[in-house]
C-alpha cells in the first residue's frame, strides 16, 4: 500500500516539475532578444575597432546605453529563472 501511495505522490509531483521546467525555459527564451542585441553590439564594436578612423565618444554612447539596458534585462531574467529553480529544489 505504501508503494502505491509513493507512486501516486510522484504522479502528482510530475506536473509541478513540468511547470517549473516550463517557467525556467520561458525565462531563458525571454533572454534571447537581449542576447541578440549584445551580439549585434559586439559586431558593431568589432567593425569600429578595425577601422582606421577615430570614433567620436558621442557615437559610442548610444551603443553603451543599449548594451547596459540589455545586460540589465538579462540579469533580471536570469535572477527570475534562478528563483524559479531554487523554489522548485526547495520543494523537493
Amino acid at each position: 500500500m505504501a508503494k502505491r501511495d509513493r507512486t501516486m505522490a510522484r504522479k502528482r509531483e510530475k506536473p509541478e516539475d513540468q511547470v517549473a521546467i516550463d517557467v525556467i525555459r520561458q525565462h531563458l527564451l525571454d533572454m534571447e532578444p537581449e542576447l541578440r542585441m549584445i551580439e549585434g553590439l559586439v559586431a558593431i564594436l568589432h567593425a569600429l575597432s578595425s577601422t582606421a578612423d577615430q570614433v567620436e565618444p558621442i557615437a559610442l554612447a548610444p551603443l553603451a546605453y543599449l548594451g547596459t539596458e540589455a545586460v540589465e534585462k538579462i540579469l533580471s531574467t536570469w535572477r527570475q529563472a534562478l528563483v524559479a529553480a531554487s523554489s522548485k529544489t526547495a520543494k523537493a
